[in-house]
């Protein structure tokens, strides 16, 4: 399993106030549960910078992770094909009983677990906890997808960065941008894009 942490940083550092980082602010959920049946959800969504901007994406699976990550999926993979390529290999819910507050317990936090493989096969896993484990299944969904964009964003922008850093001479800005798209390598999946840039400088 790859740590995160580190390479977050790095991103952020990259992306400075364009770091994607998206909040939900509430869904509606229809399913059918009968063996096989649909879930569609409506979610509505900002951007942690642009909290009167307002997003809806509306999405159908197998259930409403499925649901939501087709809605994420058809609104960024455009932009960011390397979405294409990502694999859920991993999903895990445990109840933290000692946080329940009521006498049942049916109000403690769950932590739900999100494990996803890009196209290298590196793993990544994603966590949060809530007292509502839809809503809580579905942040893990949506941190899951914009790590991907933001790693996709901050690779190419590190290689412009390299590329104009070349044209100017500056051996030592090259050795910094070398030395980051090296690290962010290994958090971006396959996108025609991505793939030339590692085959011109990795």
């Amino acid at each position: 399993m790859n740590r995160r942490p580190a390479t977050t940083e790095l991103v952020k550092r990259v992306l400075r106030d364009s770091y994607l980082n998206l909040i939900v602010d509430r869904y509606t959920l229809a399913e059918d549960a009968s063996e096989g049946g649909k879930a569609s959800v409506t979610v509505e969504l900002h951007h942690a910078h642009e909290p009167d901007h307002t997003m809806t994406l509306e999405g159908e699976g197998v259930g409403a992770i499925d649901a939501l990550y087709h809605a994420l999926h058809q609104h960024y993979v455009r932009e960011y094909p390397s979405l294409e390529t990502l694999l859920f290999t991993g999903f895990s819910v445990k109840g933290q009983m000692e946080t329940g507050k009521g006498n049942h317990g049916a109000d403690a936090e769950a932590a739900v677990g999100l494990v996803v493989s890009n196209s290298e096969g590196h793993a990544f896993e994603f966590e949060a906890s809530g007292r509502s484990l839809v809503a809580t299944a579905l942040r893990v969904v949506v941190m899951a997808t914009e790590w991907f964009i933001n790693s996709e964003r901050a690779f190419i922008t590190v290689y412009r960065a390299l590329r104009d850093a070349r044209e100017r001479g500056r051996v030592d800005l090259v050795n910094d941008y070398t030395a980051q798209l090296a690290e962010l390598v290994n958090t971006t999946s396959y996108s025609a894009v991505t793939e030339r840039i590692k085959n011109e400088v990795l």
